[in-house]
């Protein structure tokens, strides 16, 4: 797994109007949602992009979800990079002049552990590691066991799990 580490593998977009968001990117790019928990993107959803595309898919967050405090805006586009170890990196970047604006936490459907950041110029970034720290913060937002998702990764990061 570790020659994936520090590679952009996912793209997140968030909005307060997540219906509205999906609609236009299915309608310009073709892209397609998978359905949130509690309806679209609620409390995400995949976003697939067409197959060949560089960037296979991203994830759609309704931003009314957002806990207090981490000073992710209303709407956005960030990119994701996968790293080893979640801790480290965001030591690495606070180090480094960033700010950690959502600390290391394990993802609503507990299959990694995500967190965001701002580089020193004040660019949201977020972090993406499936090597789950066991102190990591419990997520805010909760999912319910019996609405979790059967299948919670893409296809290529459920394969990276299994190297």
């Amino acid at each position: 797994m570790t020659d994936n580490i520090g590679r952009l593998i996912s793209f997140e977009i968030g909005s307060k109007n997540l219906k509205a968001t999906q609609e236009f990117y299915e309608k310009t790019f073709g892209w397609t949602f998978t359905e949130g928990l509690d309806g679209p993107g609620r409390p995400y959803g995949f976003a697939n992009t067409p197959e060949g595309s560089a960037m296979p898919f991203g994830t759609a967050w309704d931003t009314h979800l957002t806990p207090d405090g981490t000073d992710i805006p209303d709407e956005y586009i960030a990119i994701i990079i996968q790293v080893e170890d979640l801790k480290e990196s965001c030591r690495l970047i606070e180090e480094a002049g960033g700010r950690i604006t959502v600390p290391p936490t394990t993802n609503e459907d507990r299959t990694a552990d995500v967190a965001h950041f701002r580089d020193p110029r004040g660019v949201l970034v977020g972090l993406f590691s499936l090597n789950m720290s066991p102190d990591s913060a419990p997520n805010p937002n909760p999912i319910p066991d019996e609405l979790l998702p059967t299948k919670p990764l893409p296809d290529f990061l459920l394969a990276q799990r299994e190297d």
